[in-house]
Parts: C-alpha cells; structure tokens; sequence
C-alpha cells in the first residue's frame, strides 16, 4: 500500500547491515504444504491472520509487542501472513530482507506455532531479495509450511494447506488455499495492482477436484488467503447517496458496506482493474466459503457476497500507515461444523492496554500528530522505570 518512509529506520538499517548478496536456495515445488496440521483433541483449530507488517530489518517495537500479545492471548494453531510481510523498498540486499524475515519469524519459532505465508505488493519491491530467496528464507525454519507451488504458476507461492482430523491424519476435514495475488499488473495496459491468473485459477479447479474425489464426492469446506482484494468488490459494496456517513467514491458511485456486514470500511479498497475469473471459479467451486485480504491496511470490514464471506484484516504493522484498528483477524474452525466456522478481529488497544503500551502506540504510529508524540516521548521514561521496577 502507501509508502509512508521513515528516514531514520532505513539509515539504523543500513548501518546494521551491510549490503551484502546472499546465495539462493531453491524452494520446495510441491503445490500442498509439506506438514501434517491437525485439529485439536477438543476437535477446534485456531488461524491467526496477520497482515502488513511491512517492516525493514529492524522490526518495530510496537509491532513486536503486538504480535507477542496477539500469540500468548490467541494461542493460534496456525499463523497465515497474508502478504506486506516486509517492505522491499526498506530491504535493498538479500542480508536486509532475511534479517527483516527473520524480525518475526524468530518470534513465531520461538513459540513454536506454524505459519504459511503469501506475498504481497511490497515484499519484493526494490529489493535484490527477490521472491524465491525470500521463500528459502521462510523454509530454512522448521515451523514453516508453505511452499512455492507448483514451478509453472504464475508469481511465486500459490499451495494449499489441508488440515486434518483430530483423530485420522490421513482425512483432511478443512482446506486453506494461500493464492500469491501478485505485485502490479503484468498483463495488460490497464495498470494497477496484480491479479490472481488464469493457470492459477486452473491449478486450483484441478487441486479442489481432487480433493473433492478424496473426500467421496463432497466438497471439502476451505478458505482462502491472499494479498490483494478481488475486483468483485465493487459489486458487494452498497451503493448509497453522495453524502452518506463512511462511503467511500468509486467510478462516480457512491458505495458503503452493505445490510449485515461486520467491521470498517475506511478507504476505497485496492483490487486489480480487471478479473481472469477468480471469484467465480472459487463461488462455483462450492468449497470456499471465505476469502481473506491484507493489503488496505485501515480497513477492516466482513460481508456476504454471493454466498461467499468476504473479510480483509486490518494492518499490524507501525512502519506505515494505519489507525487504530491495527490488530489481527482470528479464524476459529470446528472439525464437526466446519462449514460454520467463526471469526473476529483483536486489536492493539484490547492487545497492549497498558500506559506504556499506550505511550509506545502513539509514539510509533503514523498517524499520531507531533504534538502527542512529544508528549508520549516525556511519558515514556518513566513508564519503562515503572514496568522494569515492576519485574
């Protein structure tokens, strides 16, 4: 998304690290996730969502204390990143992008939890650090469980990740499709962002028939995870008067969240310009029953759109832009309704309620005036005496 660049991160980053090239290593091809992820005894399986983080090598302390809170409050079976993991324009070398990796990835090895992971817009951008790399990156941790999918795809990163039941590990219950939505268009002279192409949507029309034939006829109930908002969103929305409280402006037409819909819709969403067929493909599939975005980083709304759930979480990260829904979406399924599944958002004041949590949040976030920063800046020294007495 918007590139709000913080000056003195990039110039702490590049005196850190030198702008040394690393050596690739070739991923993993296999288009499923090479783990065996099981539903609990108590037959429930938890996601945490995380999206935007878009950091550079040093990660930001407010987003470290959110994420730490997010994983000891939610105890998540499962981390998805869904795409802005990094900010590439931040992470010039391979040394930089692996270190800004690594910010995160360290915390969630340390507590052991798995995580799939797709790309987003900016991971790659500016970077020497391409995707492939990064991707070895991810898989030099063992509680990696993605993939590069298939070597014929289109863009980097599109697999599955079937979650088995609690009681047989070879009976897949529940399905999470990671779909890499790509960086800009690369297709045609519309511009834009990057669309979800036709052989992907073929991989996954092929993939969901097998899985459907192992589970005797039956569609297996899934969800799916990708960067990049499908363009269908601009017919799920409302259209209202000009003048309606929190409608946003596309195309001449006035548009808010529909009757039903759960959550913020506090910009204008970014879908690519055009369509290969994604959303029908997925609709007429019969087997996705929800599809989660990152990408607009203040936004973080949940509606129906032709049987379909569509949700986008807000961003968690501090290096750009947000407000203060920055949080996670937490995705709880039950191995016997997974068809109903539950989900809802956490964010940082409900995370972090401490004044020392508070303080940090408003010197971090961008969107903070300068005078509060001042102010949380004086705060901040004896709140840190306070917490470290307190220890």
């Amino acid at each position: 998304m918007k590139k709000i660049k913080s000056v003195l991160s990039v110039i702490l980053a590049f005196a850190m690290l030198a702008c040394v090239l690393v050596p690739a290593v070739s991923a993993r091809t296999s288009d499923q996730a090479d783990t065996r992820l099981q539903f609990n005894e108590d037959g429930k399986f938890r996601i945490l969502q995380i999206a935007d983080i878009q950091d550079n090598p040093v990660l930001d302390a407010a987003t470290r204390r959110l994420l730490i809170a997010g994983i000891e409050s939610q105890k998540p079976d499962l981390i998805v990143l869904s795409g802005d993991n990094i900010a590439g324009y931040f992470c010039w070398t391979k040394l930089m992008a692996k270190a800004a990796i690594a910010s995160y990835m360290d915390i969630f090895a340390g507590y052991g939890i798995p995580v799939a992971m797709v790309y987003g817009n900016h991971d790659d951008e500016a970077t020497l650090a391409n995707k492939a790399y990064q991707m070895s990156v991810y898989e030099s941790y063992p509680n990696f469980v993605g993939c590069r999918g298939e070597d014929s795809l289109s863009w980097y990163g599109t697999y599955s990740v079937p979650i088995y039941s609690s009681t047989d590990a070879n009976d897949i219950v529940f399905n999470v499709w990671m779909f890499d939505s790509g960086n800009y268009n690369d297709e045609n002279d519309l511009g834009g962002y990057g669309c979800v192409h036709k052989d992907q949507i073929e991989w996954y029309q092929r993939r969901s028939s097998e899985l459907k034939a192992r589970n005797g006829g039956e569609p297996v109930p899934s969800i799916l995870f990708q960067h990049i908002v499908v363009p269908e969103i601009w017919d799920a929305l409302a259209e209202v008067p000009a003048g309606t409280a929190n409608a946003i402006e596309h195309d001449g037409r006035y548009l808010a969240l529909p009757d039903g819909s759960t959550g913020e819709l506090c910009e204008a969403p970014c879908p690519p310009k055009y369509s290969n067929g994604q959303f029908a493909a997925l609709r007429d599939g019969g087997d996705v029953i929800g599809m989660y975005f990152g990408h607009d980083h203040v936004n973080s709304w949940e509606l129906e759109y032709q049987g379909v759930k569509l949700a986008t979480s807000p961003g968690c990260g501090f290096t750009s832009y947000g407000n203060g829904n920055r949080g996670f979406r937490v995705i709880d399924i039950d191995e016997n309704d997974p068809w109903n599944y539950e989900d809802f958002l956490v964010d940082y004041a409900t995370l972090c309620p401490s004044e020392l949590d508070a303080c940090i949040f408003d010197i971090q976030a961008n969107e903070v005036g300068f005078l509060v920063k001042i102010k949380a800046i004086f705060s901040l020294i004896p709140l840190l005496v306070r917490e470290l007495l307190a220890k």
